[in-house]
């Protein structure tokens, strides 16, 4: 009978013709020793047929050689036929160009399949790793990151075509930088930097950039004091990085030159109080996509058989678990401890020591060998000596912009919740407002405002002019002795001409960010986040390494790759799984490794030359990026090693994150008595690390002369 059966079955597949089938690759690279998938695209010929046929089998073979194994899938997904298969888990072990066959059947032996190829092309992981070494190199030798951006983005290009340079110069102008500048999302950023950038440039023709900065310098005396403002008021831009890093940057940068503070510290100020603080605020623009990428494990987890256990350690809600990991995310927390400690004690080091010296000594807030077009300002954006000066030209419409980001946040969470019938609360509304959009909207409000606003002032001889006692006397005419006459202080006109010099001004920038975004999605095509994140594939790894390795590799992908959102992308579905299975359920490395992600994907994204938030920050500070970059990463790269040392290692090992937490911030706040030295010292004298140096140059100076001097001795000899 059950002969019978299988017969029966098997003609029914025969009479039926396997289904057409259509594939595409997860990347255009795939790396030797890496797992790869495969998706197919499925149309059956005709249904009519297929009522004694129940499964699909796949196999996937590269010559003689099986790729797959026969993978079986039901023909129906729910009521309706599979239109699409993902194949998971293939693997290649030979570099170079592999014909693959695929083959798709009713029957387990394949008898009526049909049958596609798919041309894999297959990478070791050191080539992956070349265009990330490429921006490096060529920026160190050039000095020009614009350069080392395209270089990098070509050597890309030249490795996902195979060798064929030409075709790779096509493709980093026709796809690369074409699909970066077509993104939604990049944008949305380009627009409100677009919208804030002239908003700025309004504000400072107005007045009301020296309005706001003659005030604060009433009440700052010090440059402490202008360095803790900047810091404080980090905290207080805390819902989103990039309103944070223009506002601020565009805000202070007067000030903060009045009191000769190096645009390199600026700059530094104002990057360590965007992500980092955007990143751990539970109410931010990050809060949603946060929480999002830990719901998407835990369901994952659960579709595993794992929702009992998770429910009896407390994993029930992403939410609750972002909450849980703020006590180990080491990295931003120590950063903003280190921070606030340089402030305080009035300290540096290295090249930031070295800028800041500069600034005093000689009164030079920019470096001279910085880039011009970087950090000139426009000085047709200037007020004339006529126009007053007050504060409330600065203040209102910034408040105007911050206002309506709130707002808008607000209202797109509220829209996004009660239409997924989510509960009302401060994190859901916050988590699911559109912060793109929101952003869009309060610089274009901003701009607005800012014209209405400066369009109904007066000024007449330097002074704010009461137009509206003259108007409420029908006086129109409203003369006045002496040949001048009261007049706004800047018309719709002459707003929108100083808005539009405002976005001129962003032309180089945005160039960078376009560039920066191409190579990012480059390095994604050439599988460098995927070699990265292959080392999780060892089974003699200590599960509670996790920790430290997640950070580690968070950090080499968001620096390599420019973006923290696309490594926490990566990483969590790449790690999170991994981590509860391979610990049997550890709540604390969870937990830990949660916090990992996070704080190495916020690492990366402060500390490299193409990230947006980096370039962001030196373009509202007009500090030349090559050196925000350089004075900031010794800073980065020590408070990611104080993060591995006394944060992920002895927590998953020797006790509770909280005490790494604590024991933490407290050698941040003293870390900068050992590493680095007074910036007004007396004697000028070096860090200990840069005396360290000088001495080891000391020495092997000696030692070349002494050297000389033998071989001089034994010539005349």
């Amino acid at each position: 009978m059950a002969l019978c059966r299988c017969l029966l079955l098997g003609c029914a597949a025969l009479a039926s013709a396997a289904p057409s089938f259509s594939i595409k690759g997860s990347r255009p690279t795939i790396l030797d020793g890496v797992g790869f998938q495969l998706s197919l695209s499925l149309s059956y010929p005709s249904s009519d047929n297929l009522a004694g046929v129940s499964n699909i089998y796949v196999r996937v073979q590269n010559g003689a050689q099986n790729v797959s194994g026969v993978k079986t899938y039901g023909l129906y997904s729910g009521d309706t036929l599979r239109t699409s298969l993902t194949l998971n888990d293939l693997m290649l072990n030979e570099v170079g160009t592999h014909e693959l066959t695929v083959e798709v059947a009713y029957a387990p032996d394949f008898v009526g399949a049909s049958s596609g190829s798919y041309e894999a092309w297959v990478i070791s992981g050191f080539v992956s790793l070349l265009p990330p070494l490429f921006v490096i190199l060529v920026a160190g030798l050039t000095q020009e990151v614009l350069w080392a951006l395209w270089v990098g983005l070509f050597v890309a290009g030249a490795v996902v075509h195979k060798g064929n340079i030409f075709d790779a110069f096509l493709r980093t102008l026709d796809t690369y930088m074409v699909n970066s500048l077509g993104d939604s999302g990049h944008a949305f950023v380009i627009l409100f930097s677009w919208f804030l950038a002239g908003l700025v440039a309004v504000v400072q023709k107005s007045g009301g950039g020296h309005g706001i900065a003659n005030v604060m310098l009433k009440r700052i005396s010090t440059r402490r004091g202008v360095q803790l403002a900047v810091y404080l008021l980090g905290f207080v831009i805390f819902f989103d990085d990039y309103a944070n890093t223009l506002i601020l940057g565009n805000t202070m940068r007067g000030i903060s030159d009045a009191f000769f503070v190096s645009r390199e510290k600026l700059a530094f100020l104002v990057d360590a109080t965007t992500a980092p603080i955007a990143s751990l605020a539970p109410i931010s623009s990050w809060i949603g996509f946060e929480v999002g990428l830990i719901n998407d494990q835990l369901e994952t987890l659960k579709g595993l058989g794992y929702e009992a256990a998770l429910e009896e350690a407390g994993l029930t809600n992403g939410y609750s678990i972002f909450l849980s990991s703020l006590v180990s995310r080491y990295y931003p927390i120590f950063m903003l401890i280190f921070q606030l400690s340089l402030i305080v004690f009035q300290r540096d080091g290295g090249p930031m020591l070295q800028a800041e010296r500069r600034a005093i000594d000689k009164k030079q807030v920019i470096s001279p060998t910085a880039k011009e077009s970087e950090v000139t300002l426009d000085s047709s954006m200037e007020p004339s000596e006529s126009t007053p000066k007050r504060w409330w030209n600065s203040v209102v419409p910034i408040l105007a912009t911050l206002i309506a980001v709130f707002a808008a946040l607000l209202v797109t969470g509220y829209n996004t919740t009660v239409d997924g019938g989510q509960e009302m609360t401060a994190a859901n509304l916050f988590g699911n407002g559109d912060s793109y959009s929101a952003l869009l909207w309060g610089g274009f409000i901003g701009s607005v405002a800012s014209w209405v606003f400066i369009r109904l002032q007066y000024q007449y001889k330097g002074e704010i002019y009461n137009q509206w006692a003259h108007w409420l006397k029908c006086d129109f005419k409203m003369q006045m002795e002496g040949e001048e006459q009261p007049r706004p202080i800047l018309d719709f006109k002459e707003s929108l001409d100083v808005w539009i010099e405002g976005v001129k001004s962003l032309t180089c920038p945005v160039l960078v960010l376009l560039m920066a975004w191409a190579i990012g999605a480059a390095v994604k095509d050439v599988s460098c986040d995927l070699f990265f994140a292959s080392v999780f594939s060892s089974d003699s790894l200590d599960y509670r390494s996790l920790p430290t390795l997640t950070f580690l590799i968070a950090s080499l992908m968001s620096f390599c790759t420019g973006t923290s959102w696309g490594t926490m992308s990566i990483m969590f579905p790449l790690v999170l799984p991994a981590a509860w299975i391979s610990s049997s359920g550890d709540k604390e490395i969870f937990v830990l490794v949660v916090s990992a992600i996070l704080a190495g994907s916020v690492f990366g994204d402060h500390a490299t030359a193409i990230s947006d938030t980096t370039i962001l920050s030196s373009m509202a500070t007009k500090c030349d990026l090559r050196h925000h970059v350089v004075t900031q990463l010794p800073y980065a790269l020590l408070v990611a090693i104080v993060s591995i040392l006394i944060g992920y290692l002895p927590a998953s090992f020797l006790f509770p994150g909280w005490l790494g937490l604590l024991l933490g911030m407290v050698v941040m706040f003293l870390v900068p008595f050992v590493l680095t030295e007074k910036v007004e010292h007396p004697d000028r004298r070096l860090d200990p690390t840069m005396r360290l140096v000088e001495l080891i140059r000391g020495k092997a100076s000696k030692g070349n002369t002494s050297e000389m001097g033998k071989a001089e001795g034994d010539q005349a000899f």
